[in-house]
């Protein structure tokens, strides 16, 4: 591994207290960059414009902000099973449907003069026409489970998805596995490191976690 990408998935008035947990803690890790993946309107409930002191607070931090979806809600489908329960926001609708919700999370972030040219998916699950719709607003890149795309030249950049599972049973076993696969993934020249707000619950999980970042800060990623 040479670049390691630190990433908070699920960025939310929602998940506010976990937010403010996860900054404080990734800042006093010494942690000088990292990605807030932020979502437009989570569960169609908390659109981040009406949370004005939540977004300031995002904004202060100075880092980079992220497009994570629109409403960061799915269908159940079985054959995401193991990545996703209801979250896969764009594995299903038409490319209209899709071109609304695009549509809509833009104004959101618009409105509140937030800039982004990256998108990442909920799950990293898209669809056929997810990459064509984000380049025709102006998206120049889109993260998926195991590469990142550039939506100008259609280059795709491998790099793994380190993360932990939130939901019941898979969570104990991604703790279980999570410290293995950050050593197979060593040989990646790009790996992401996807803290999930939800993680910040659980303190096996912000135990590994400061583990793992401090290991990747001494290898210099």
């Amino acid at each position: 591994m040479r670049y390691a990408i630190v990433e908070l998935h699920d960025v939310s008035p929602f998940y506010k207290e976990e937010v403010y947990n996860a900054i404080e803690f990734l800042e006093k890790l010494g942690i000088e960059k990292f990605s807030l993946l932020l979502i437009p309107n989570f569960r169609g409930e908390y659109a981040i414009n009406r949370y004005v002191p939540f977004l300031s607070f995002i904004e202060k931090t100075k880092q980079e902000i992220i497009m994570h979806g629109y409403t960061h809600t799915g269908k159940k489908r079985i054959q995401y099973f193991l990545y996703t329960y209801g979250e896969g926001e764009f594995v299903e609708g038409d490319l209209e449907e899709t071109y609304r919700k695009l549509e809509k999370a833009v104004e959101i972030f618009q409105a509140m003069q937030l800039d982004t040219k990256v998108f990442v998916p909920p799950a990293w699950i898209g669809s056929p026409w997810l990459d064509d719709l984000l380049y025709s607003f102006g998206f120049l890149g889109v993260g998926y489970r195991g590469k990142i795309r550039n939506l100008q030249s259609g280059e795709d950049i491998k790099s793994p998805v380190l993360t932990f599972s939130n939901r019941h049973g898979l969570s104990y076993i991604s703790i279980k596995t999570v410290p293995i696969l950050f050593k197979l993934f060593d040989r990646y020249p790009v790996l992401r490191l996807a803290l999930h707000t939800a993680d910040f619950r659980d303190r096996r999980k912000i135990a590994l976690w400061r583990l793992i970042l401090t290991k990747t800060k001494k290898k210099g990623g």
